[in-house]
């Protein structure tokens, strides 16, 4: 990577940001799901596991995130895992929106998902 100390810093804190919104939604998912649930407009009792379960996953995300904010050079490569998951999310979440299963409010996370794999992608090609 370039030494461009104001590009690393923009990156240490993208990818510190990402992780601390993985983090929050994650804890979120595991210990208010009924909040997620509500906003997706999902009552069904069983799918209060299924989100506590994805708290998981979404953990550890956070966590690949945080190693990147970390040290950009030895976690880069997590960067494309993060660009495919969130692409993928908000694919999932925008057809829900377009087949009128989803309101808007519930989609905004996934926007915020897409926001985020467009930079990770910017970094990606920056430090190649």
């Amino acid at each position: 990577m370039a030494d461009n100390s104001l590009l690393q810093i923009y990156y240490h804190i993208l990818f510190a940001a990402s992780a601390l919104f993985n983090l929050s939604m994650a804890a979120m998912l595991l210990f208010k799901p009924d909040v997620m649930l509500s906003r997706l407009e999902i009552r069904d009792p069983a799918a209060r596991l299924l989100a506590q379960s994805f708290a998981s996953s979404v953990s550890a995300w956070g966590i690949g995130y945080a190693l990147i904010a970390y040290d950009l050079i030895a976690f880069r490569n997590f960067a494309w895992l993060g660009v495919i998951s969130k692409t993928i999310f908000f694919l999932i979440y925008f057809a829900a929106l377009k087949n009128g299963r989803l309101k808007f409010a519930a989609f905004v996370p996934a926007l915020v998902d897409l926001i985020l794999a467009a930079f990770f992608l910017e970094f990606l090609v920056r430090t190649r």
